[in-house]
C-alpha cells in the first residue's frame, strides 16, 4: 500500500502528466465545442427537459402591415428575423413543441395562434392581416344613394337614386371626385332582383341598366354611354322583344350585347339593328367566361359552351343535371370549362368539378345558399347564406395550411343575419358585414381563426364593395338626414404607390 501511493505521487510528480492531462481536456472539450456549433449551424438544438439533441424547427409569417412585432411564448424576435426579399419574417432555430405566436403592431388589432413547431419544418403563415384599430374614412358627396357599382376596368363606380318617382344614375370617379347624371327615367325603379347589377362594358364606355317600371312592374334594360355623348335607348325597342332578362355585354366586343326572352338566348350588335341572333333556347341562364359564352339548357339541365360569335357548333360541358331539378330556375356562375357553380331559387347550390387528376365532382354543397364567388385563380368557391360562411377547395393547396381537392369547410357561423360576404385581395380572408359591424376573418382554421371588427356601421341596411383596382373598401352609410351616402377606407391598408395615384378626398376617423 505504501509503495502504491509512492508511485502516484511519483507519477504526479512528473511534470509531463498535467500537461497531458490538459492537452487532452483542450482536445476533448474542442470536440464537443465543434460538435455543438456544428449542430447548431445544421439546425440541431439541446433539449434540456428531454437532455437530448433535436433537429429544430422554424417559423416564416408574411404579414400586413410589414412592419410589426412577433413574440413567440411572450418573447419578442429581434427584427433581424426579417427577409426584405420575401418580405417575410424567418425565425430559425425552434426547438420543437408548442407555442403561441402574435404579431402586433401600433395602431393595429393583434393577431395570435397556438402553434406547433416540428423537427426540420417550417411552420408558414403566409396570409396574415391585422386589422386597423381606427381607418381614415373617405366622405363623397352622394346623398341618396341606392345601389352602386364599380367598374371592373377602370376607377368608376355609378350608382343608383331614387327621388320619389323619379330613378336616376350617376357615374362617380372615386379619385378625381367627379360626378355626372346618365340616366333618369320617371315612373321607374331599380330592378328588385339581388342577382342583376348594372352592367359596365368591357371598356366602361357604356352600361346596361335594369328598371323596373312602377305601373305594371314590367322590366326594362335601358342602354346609356359613360360620357352622355349617346341617346338613351331601350333594348326592348331596339330588338323587339319582350320579357326580357339577364342582359349582359360581350367581353370581347365593345357594343355587342346577350339578352333573355322568354328562356331563348339572343346575340345583338348595336352598331347592326338586323344583326339579332337567336344563340339558344329553352334555358334556364347563362353565364360568359373570358373565353366562351356557357349556357344551361332546360329540360335536362346540362351545360353547353358556345363562342360569343355562336357560330360555333355547341360542345356539352356536363353529362348531368343538378340532383334537384323540381326547381330548375339555377342561375350558372362559370370560371372555365371545368368549374361550374349552380344555385337556383330554392337557395339549392351545386359545384361540378373537373379535379386536376381527371376526377369529376358534382355534388351538391348547400340546400339554403344565398351567394357563391370563386377566387380569381378559380382554387376556391367561397359561399354562404343568412347565418353562415363556407368554403369549397376546387383545387389541391399546398401551401401551408394544406387542402385537398373537393374538401369542405365551414367557416363562421352567426345567429343574427350576415351580408355583403366577399374575398379579399389574398383570397384567404372574408368580408362580411354583422351586427352593425364590417368583419374580417381568415381561412386559416389551425387553432382559432383570426376575426376582427373593421368598421362600425349606423344601420344594418349598409352594401359593401372590396374594389381591387384601387385597394379601397366601400360602402354605404346613412347621413344625419337618413339617407344613404356613399364612403371608402384604404384596405387593408394605403401604400405611398397608391397614394399617388388617387388622391383623398374629403377624411373623417372612423372605428
Amino acid at each position: 500500500m505504501a509503495k502504491s501511493l509512492s508511485n502516484f505521487y511519483c507519477q504526479m510528480n512528473n511534470p509531463e502528466i498535467p500537461k497531458a492531462i490538459f492537452f487532452w481536456t483542450l482536445v476533448v472539450l474542442f470536440w464537443l465545442t465543434s460538435a455543438t456549433i456544428i449542430g447548431y449551424a445544421f439546425g440541431y438544438r439541446f433539449n434540456f427537459q428531454n437532455g437530448i439533441f433535436v433537429y429544430a424547427g422554424s417559423i416564416s409569417l408574411k404579414t400586413t402591415p410589414q412592419q410589426v412585432d412577433v413574440y413567440i411564448d411572450g418573447v419578442i424576435m429581434p427584427s433581424k428575423s426579417f427577409n426584405r426579399l420575401n418580405n417575410s419574417y424567418h425565425i430559425g432555430g425552434i426547438v420543437p413543441g408548442n407555442y403561441l405566436v402574435e404579431v402586433k403592431a401600433p395602431g393595429y388589432q393583434a393577431w395570435s395562434k397556438k402553434i406547433s413547431v416540428h423537427s426540420g419544418i417550417s411552420t408558414e403563415f403566409w396570409n396574415i392581416t391585422l386589422a386597423q384599430n381606427s381607418y381614415a374614412r373617405e366622405d363623397y358627396d352622394s346623398p341618396g344613394i341606392g345601389k352602386f357599382f364599380i367598374s371592373p376596368r377602370k376607377n368608376l363606380a355609378a350608382f343608383s337614386q331614387q327621388i320619389e318617382n323619379n330613378f336616376l344614375v350617376k357615374i362617380f370617379n372615386p379619385g378625381t371626385l367627379e360626378m355626372g347624371q346618365v340616366f333618369i327615367a320617371d315612373d321607374y325603379k331599380f330592378t328588385n332582383d339581388s342577382k342583376e347589377n348594372i352592367e359596365w362594358s368591357p371598356q366602361a364606355h357604356r352600361l346596361i341598366i335594369p328598371a323596373i317600371k312602377n305601373e305594371g312592374g314590367e322590366k326594362n334594360y335601358f342602354i346609356v354611354s359613360a360620357d352622355n355623348t349617346q341617346d338613351i335607348v331601350n333594348i326592348r325597342d331596339l330588338t323587339g322583344d319582350n320579357n326580357l332578362s339577364h342582359s349582359r355585354w360581350d367581353p370581347k366586343n365593345k357594343d355587342v350585347l346577350f339578352y333573355m326572352s322568354n328562356n331563348n338566348l339572343y346575340r345583338f350588335d348595336l352598331n347592326d339593328l338586323t344583326s339579332k341572333k337567336l344563340v339558344a333556347e329553352n334555358i334556364a341562364s347563362y353565364d360568359l367566361s373570358p373565353k366562351a359564352l356557357f349556357y344551361f339548357q332546360l329540360p335536362e339541365g346540362i351545360v353547353y359552351k358556345t363562342n360569343f360569335d355562336a357560330t360555333d357548333f355547341p360542345t356539352q360541358i356536363t353529362t348531368s343535371g343538378p340532383a334537384n331539378m323540381s326547381d330548375a330556375s339555377y342561375q350558372i356562375i362559370v370560371y372555365d370549362d371545368d368549374r361550374v357553380v349552380f344555385l337556383n331559387k330554392s337557395n339549392d347550390l351545386f359545384i361540378y368539378n373537373l379535379g386536376e387528376d381527371g376526377d369529376t365532382y358534382f355534388r351538391e354543397l348547400s340546400s339554403n345558399a344565398t351567394g357563391s364567388q370563386f377566387s380569381d385563380d378559380g382554387k376556391k368557391l367561397l359561399f354562404w347564406n343568412d347565418h353562415e360562411i363556407s368554403a369549397y377547395f376546387v383545387r389541391k393547396w399546398e401551401v401551408q395550411p394544406t387542402r385537398n381537392e373537393n374538401d369542405l369547410m365551414s367557416i363562421t357561423k352567426f345567429s343574427d343575419q350576415i351580408g355583403n360576404v366577399q374575398w379579399t385581395r389574398d383570397y384567404e380572408h372574408a368580408l362580411f358585414t354583422n351586427n352593425n359591424k364590417i368583419k374580417l376573418i381568415e381561412l386559416d382554421n389551425r387553432d382559432k381563426r383570426n376575426m376582427a371588427d373593421i368598421l362600425s356601421l349606423n344601420d344594418n341596411t349598409s352594401l359593401l364593395v372590396n374594389n381591387f383596382t384601387d385597394s379601397k373598401l366601400y360602402y354605404t352609410e346613412k347621413n344625419d338626414q337618413g339617407q344613404n351616402a356613399l364612403h371608402a377606407i384604404y384596405f387593408p391598408e394605403r401604400t405611398t404607390f397608391l397614394q399617388s395615384l388617387f388622391p383623398a378626398g374629403t377624411t373623417t376617423a372612423t372605428n
